[in-house]
């Protein structure tokens, strides 16, 4: 790397880092329009007691009793038609698949904990992704053209006794939740679980129990319209470094070709940054953390679109996101009234997971600017197809920075030359400098006049760096997001790509950098110091100031990135330093260049 495009490389990288903060606010959000379904407002304000963390076995907890049932004659308006039959106790029920572990509540039918269990957590265990302070309500609704039945507050009871067990090659399983209301209405929430992947079906039924009861309240409330799914339980940072892994939390929607992401950092200013209604097509909302994402996925039978509504919103105490999703109402079975189906897909944030899905879900997989998406998508299938023959992802990054080092080789070759030919020219230019001092247009066409004179193109040194920029960039995206480096071993003491290679823990805490003494950022650093020194220099004494700076700035900004991201880093830069030397023991000497 040259003299120049070292210090365009710091800038380039503080970008990097930068953009998930600066881009937002060169690009705010269009405003969208709001919902005219008031019916339909998400509130998660009150929240008057958190649900602790609920280990396997089933606990019961009391719960406050509904209204009594009214008399026999049936409801007598909309509202009363939707009460919903009380329960005094609280179930929970844990389903475990070959992937994943989960607790099933009895109050709203939700998920209340859910374990990835291929993925450890740094402190020891399993991931977990739900965090153990959420809203005590969902947001589930059955919408109804003269009122809403809150589903999130419903008491379900299981038709399944003790644990259940999904087992590799026995087939999906289900687990079917009832909830009755006063008025003779039935809802069934059924989850399927399939034991080969991290996707499960939610399946909403309107049935009745009572045809006079439920007649009546249908005349009251209307037919069904709409069935909500929502999640707003949020997702746990499961990082050791937060402040490496806030930036990537975000709730995100896609509706028609409009895909939008809220971060999770504007929660902490105002619940209005991450609010968003959407109306359209709908495909897909999440909330996704560095690695891991839980996905509602609307799905599209035969291809036939669903128009919808979807909203994000958050809770400012419990800084979780939320997302729901409204949908058409479809005609039941038989007796059945309505129903309505959801995917819902809770685990790690891998393209190849969750292409299975289609409707343009690898845009939920956050791997950069739109630009270089492709090549971030093309690296990571290298990566992939690379690690079916080499188990080391180490190596792999190594045999990317090597390989993209040589296919670049002639642009280094060609940025090195003119920067060698731009300095030994500098003496010819600074007398014309001198020369035309006080007349800008002489000097320039005199310098112009040089450069032609001479053979030498000034933009050749710059011409190199953009082309390799995207490619740059790509690599970033995918070494720095993909989940496939994480818990993945190198060597010795780097025993996660995904994490800083932390060596051991300091005493104390070093300001901008933190506790950890890393190892690859300061080797870098070393790298990038000869690599200076073999740079021509064209800028005088400023020059070679910002040079001696440039790798300990390099330092605070490598400092804390995934080891993974460093290695390619560290190994293009021994690269560098190799090709600088090459190219300058292999050019012709020159004579000592004349001035007129």
């Amino acid at each position: 790397m040259d003299r120049r495009t070292g210090l365009a490389f710091v800038l380039i990288f503080l970008i990097l880092v930068g953009s998930q903060y600066i881009m937002p606010k060169i690009f705010p959000p269009s405003p969208q329009p709001e919902s005219a379904d008031t019916t339909a407002a998400m509130d998660n304000s009150s929240i008057e007691q958190a649900v602790e963390p609920i280990p396997a076995a089933a606990q019961e907890k009391p719960r406050e009793p509904l209204p009594v049932e009214f008399s026999s004659a049936g409801p007598e308006s909309a509202e009363q038609a939707l009460l919903l039959k009380p329960g005094p106790v609280e179930k929970t029920l844990t389903v475990t698949t070959p992937l994943y572990r989960l607790v099933l509540s009895s109050h709203g039918g939700r998920i209340i904990s859910f374990e990835t269990l291929a993925h450890d957590h740094y402190s020891g265990g399993p991931v977990q992704l739900v965090p153990a302070q959420i809203p005590d309500n969902g947001l589930d609704a059955i919408i109804f053209r003269g009122g809403e039945m809150n589903l999130g507050q419903a008491n379900f009871s299981f038709d399944f006794v003790g644990d259940l067990m999904v087992h590799e090659g026995q087939g999906p399983r289900s687990v079917d939740m009832v909830a009755e209301t006063l008025g003779g209405l039935v809802v069934h929430k059924v989850i399927t679980f399939d034991p080969e992947t991290y996707g499960m079906v939610v399946e909403y039924v309107l049935d009745s129990t009572n045809e006079d009861l439920s007649r009546q309240s249908l005349n009251l409330l209307g037919s069904p319209q709409e069935f909500r799914f929502g999640w707003n339980q949020g997702i746990t940072m499961t990082e050791r470094i937060e402040k490496m892994e806030k930036p990537a939390m975000r709730s995100l929607a896609m509706v028609g070709d409009q895909f939008e992401a809220k971060k999770q950092n504007g929660l902490a200013k105002s619940v209005e940054k991450v609010q968003g209604t959407y109306h359209g097509s709908v495909h897909y909302a999440g909330v996704q953390n560095k690695y891991f994402t839980i996905f509602g996925i609307v799905p599209q039978d035969d291809g036939n679109v669903v128009e919808g509504t979807i909203r994000l919103s958050g809770d400012k105490d419990l800084l979780a996101q939320s997302w729901a999703i409204d949908v058409p109402a479809l005609r039941g079975n038989g007796t059945e009234i309505a129903m309505a189906r959801l995917h819902l897909f809770i685990g790690p944030g891998d393209r190849d997971l969750v292409l299975v899905y289609g409707q343009n879900l690898d845009k939920g997989i956050d791997l950069g600017m739109k630009i270089i998406r492709p090549l971030s998508g093309l690296v990571l299938s290298l990566m992939s197809w690379l690690h079916g023959f080499i188990p080391n992802y180490g190596i792999i990054i190594i045999l990317f920075s090597v390989a993209t080092k040589l296919a670049f080789y002639p642009l280094s070759k060609a940025q090195t030359t003119s920067m060698k030919r731009m300095q030994e020219i500098q003496p010819k230019i600074k007398e014309i400098q001198e020369k035309y001092k006080n007349d800008k247009d002489k000097l320039n066409q005199a310098t112009m006049k040089l450069y032609k004179e001479e053979k030498v193109n000034p933009l050749a040194g710059c011409l190199p760096m953009l082309v390799q920029m995207p490619v740059f960039f790509a690599l970033y995206q995918a070494l720095n997001h993909t989940i496939a480096l994480r818990g993945q071993p190198f060597v010795a003491w780097i025993t996660d790509l995904s994490q800083p290679d932390s060596l051991f823990q300091l005493p104390f805490e070093l300001p901008l950098l933190g506790g950890d003494f890393n190892v690859l950022p300061i080797l870098m650093s070393v790298a990038m110091y000869f690599q200076t020194k073999l740079t021509p220099s064209t800028g005088g004494g400023q020059m070679a100031a910002m040079n001696t700076m440039l790798p300990l700035v390099m330092v605070f900004i490598f400092y804390n990135m995934p080891s993974g991201l460093v290695l390619y880093w560290l190994v293009n830069t021994i690269m560098q330093v190799y090709q600088s030397w090459r190219i300058h023991s292999q050019a012709a000497p020159k004579q000592g260049v004349q001035t007129s």
